[in-house]
């Protein structure tokens, strides 16, 4: 190994020998890599490796250089890197036609800039690493080079080490930038320098990476990474600007889970501390110390709970979904609307929670009909709504809520602007489908152009063809969102360990947790997943969706020709509440804070009871069984 700390008009070193030892590693390393068969990583893993071995193939190993600060993203390409120049050079042993094959094989050149604010660990982590694995490191000293003067240095000296002519571009750099990153946007995996900096080219091997793939390749594959990535820090700048995220702070004050848990993305940085902006006393109090959960947020208690005010949720409308067909209990058809509005609605934090088939026979949808308005706010039909003999739904609709079948003008008026007849006379086709139920009501939710959805009481009529059905559903999950979506308070927890093992701890935690909802999923056959466990926080106190609906009454508004304002759309749900203590505890909901709480309370929880080493990852996609 060689550490090479460049001073002021210092020359850059040649490159290092590597071990052989380490490169029989790496090269085990790509072997390994390559074969990996995890479905959650193998497509990324197989892009990476294929970009860095083009970056040694067209630049040549001397002049591929990576980029290595120690932090996460840094110590993944670290990896990568190492075990696709081991690769390069076995390729090339390989190859008769290729007379280098005798040649030296160069450690892998990593590049540091050192930092006056650099955490120890940091700096441990470098230097235990380098030594491990014999990388060749050029540091460059903070009192003496740039980042821009730095790498115009190797550019330069790369040129001027070779006799042979060539251009300085042809020195590549590797990156750990990611997608997500502030810096991504324009860059692919080869991309050229700016125009400011030293000619070269960047190789971005973990663009298409996200945060998720990154924690899960480095504990995958046992490979070390900086210990305070386990102290809850997320992202890494210097001693001045980062603290640990404050999104895995435990409850109570106990600390932080480590960075591999965190189910939100998106709050990857948020420990990193805006240098222009001083931090305030609760950010810092927030960030650097266990404080209990109270002492956060002086006007809202976590572990307090209160009624619908300001902060807080709502009472949701839960959705029940008809689903009607012969053709669909035949097998003769997929139901895919199921899933449609499985996924609309849940992006719109509106709960699902009844789905019913049923044939294409009235008596059959009468009463379910009336069976699902006795359950959920809101019923949705799919399907049944045609001009032909067997589409009954609109027969069904009308009798369930006892309103006679009408000519609905306005859906004849509808009709002729989308009919061919000069004269506007309707065909009997038209005029079946403009016979609805005398209570509907038409609403425009995607505007006046398009086909308008029918609405009777809390009964909401849509077609069932998949393409139709989906574009409706997704409007009406909007519209049934109103303007205080609900944000989902959720998280997935990926474990090693069969569900057998699991099913006891989640037995205790569904007792001692219950303002959270835990699901438990089993993964046959895949290579490395046993199980799959989600918390979702409860957005009101009640022990169910369906016990809080019966004090809420559902009066959204209806959309019309005469609605003037877009806003209208998204208007809020009107809730009738009791005067009674018994109602106003049902109706009780929790802020977003407190179901943060409830969710970090229940998963640390079950953290605590987990075997070691069992936790894969921690997710915030939705994830589906296959």
């Amino acid at each position: 190994m060689t550490w090479n700390t460049i001073h002021c008009d210092a020359d850059v070193p040649p490159p290092s020998e590597w071990n052989l030892r380490q490169y029989e590693d790496a090269l085990g390393l790509y072997n390994t890599l390559h074969s990996c068969q995890d479905r959650y990583l193998k497509h990324e893993l197989h892009r990476a490796l294929k970009c860095l071995l083009e970056a040694y193939r067209l630049y040549g190993p001397e002049n591929v250089i990576g980029s290595y600060n120690g932090g996460k993203d840094a110590v993944a390409i670290l990896h990568l890197m190492r075990a696709a120049k081991a690769q390069y050079y076995y390729m090339r042993q390989q190859s008769e036609e290729d007379d280098r094959s005798s040649d030296v094989k160069l450690a892998p050149r990593v590049l540091y800039f050192e930092n006056k604010g650099e955490f120890p660990q940091v700096v441990d982590l470098l230097h235990e690493t380098v030594k491990e694995y014999d990388l060749d490191m050029i540091a460059f000293s903070q009192d003496a080079y740039s980042f821009a003067t730095g790498l115009e240095l190797l550019v330069d000296g790369s040129e001027e080490s070779d006799n042979k002519t060539r251009s300085p571009s042809q020195l590549a750099f590797v990156l750990g930038t990611r997608s997500s990153d502030p810096n991504a946007k324009g860059q692919g995996q080869f991309s050229p320098s700016s125009d400011w900096m030293p000619p070269f080219m960047r190789v971005n091997p973990i663009l298409d990476w996200t945060y998720g793939h990154v924690w899960h390749f480095l504990r995958k594959f046992n490979l070390p990474y900086c210990s305070l990535y386990d102290e809850g820090y997320t992202s890494l700048g210097s001693v001045h600007d980062t603290r640990p995220c404050p999104s895995l702070a435990k409850p109570n004050g106990g600390g932080y889970w480590p960075a591999y848990m965190l189910s939100d993305w998106g709050q990857e940085r948020a420990g990193r501390q805006n240098s222009n902006k001083k931090a305030s006393k609760k950010e810092v109090k927030a960030s650097c110390t266990n404080v209990e959960i109270d002492d956060i947020d002086d006007e809202s208690s976590y572990s307090s709970m209160s009624t619908a005010s300001n902060g807080s949720i709502g009472v949701q409308r839960t959705v029940g979904l008809l689903i009607i067909g012969d053709e669909i209990l035949k097998g003769q058809t997929n139901d895919t609307n199921t899933n449609a509005a499985a996924l609309a609605l849940r992006a719109n934090g509106v709960p699902l929670t009844r789905v019913v088939v049923v044939p294409d026979d009235l008596d059959e949808i009468v009463s379910e009909l009336r069976s699902m308005r006795r359950a959920v706010d809101v019923v949705v039909t799919s399907g049944g709504v045609g001009p032909t003999h067997d589409d009954v739904t609109m027969l069904s609709v009308s009798a369930a809520l006892n309103s006679p079948l009408v000519l609905h003008q306005e859906m004849s008026d509808f009709l002729r602007t989308k009919s061919d007849s000069n004269d506007g006379t309707l065909t009997d086709a038209q005029i079946k489908m403009a016979t609805l139920p005398d209570c509907g009501k038409l609403c425009y939710l995607a505007g006046k152009e398009d086909w308008p959805t029918l609405k009777c009481d809390n009964i909401f009529v849509l077609p069932g063809v998949p393409q139709f059905f989906e574009k409706k559903i997704k409007n009406l999950a909007t519209y049934l969102a109103g303007d205080q979506p609900y944000k989902a308070c959720s998280c997935k927890i990926v474990l090693s360990i069969e569900e057998m093992s699991v099913a006891p701890i989640l037995n205790k935690l569904v007792e001692n947790h219950p303002y959270v909802s835990f699901g438990s999923y089993p993964f046959v056959g895949h290579p490395e997943i046993n199980t799959v466990v989600t918390i979702e926080a409860h957005e009101c106190e009640g022990p169910t969706r369906s016990s809080r609906r019966r004090s809420s009454t559902f009066s959204g508004p209806i959309i019309t020709e005469d609605s003037s304002e877009p806003s209208a759309l998204v208007a809020t749900a009107s809730i009738a509440r009791t005067s009674s203590n018994t109602a106003r505890h049902e109706l009780r909901t929790f802020t977003q804070q407190e179901m943060d709480f409830n969710l970090k309370s229940a998963l640390n929880s079950l953290i605590d009871e987990l075997p070691k080493s069992s936790v894969l990852r921690v997710d915030n996609e939705d994830f589906r069984l296959e």
